[in-house]
């Protein structure tokens, strides 16, 4: 079943947002706020809802979301969804925090990961991919 929560929740004059707990079930969306200051998003996670770390991928990037603007919506990657207990969201960067002119309320939305039901489209089954092989190369002959 599909549940929509509100936050978490960014304070005029700061970049970074509280802290939501998505335990419940997998992340699958974000809900922008109607007004947005414009700065790319970039988030912090945690397992025990105390302890935050960046959100990077494989490459040691933080995960951002760039071209975002208000009242927006954006899919969440299974993979990614699933790696969250708590998170935060951050208007700009690390290095480069981006305050908001007002408060932002976002919204989440979560799916029971054990549920049946759940679309198609969040369902994520990762596609087989035939690994290249080396030719050997033919021995001239002599």
């Amino acid at each position: 079943m599909l549940t929509v929560i509100d936050g978490p929740f960014i304070e005029a004059g700061e970049s970074l947002s509280s802290a939501i707990d998505v335990t419940a079930g997998a992340l699958v969306r974000i809900t922008m706020p109607s007004e947005w200051t414009e700065a790319p998003i970039t988030f912090q996670f945690s397992t025990d809802g105390t302890f935050f770390n960046e959100m990077c991928n494989l490459e040691g990037y933080a995960i951002t979301i760039q071209n975002i603007w208000p009242g927006s919506g954006v899919i969440v990657p299974e993979h990614v969804g699933r790696a969250v207990a708590h998170i935060k969201f951050r208007s700009g960067t690390a290095g480069n925090p981006v305050p908001q002119e007002a408060g932002r309320l976002f919204a989440v939305a979560i799916i029971d990961s054990g549920d049946a039901s759940a679309p198609a489209a969040m369902k994520f089954t990762p596609k087989k991919t035939k690994l290249p092989t080396k030719k050997k190369a033919a021995k001239k002959k002599r």
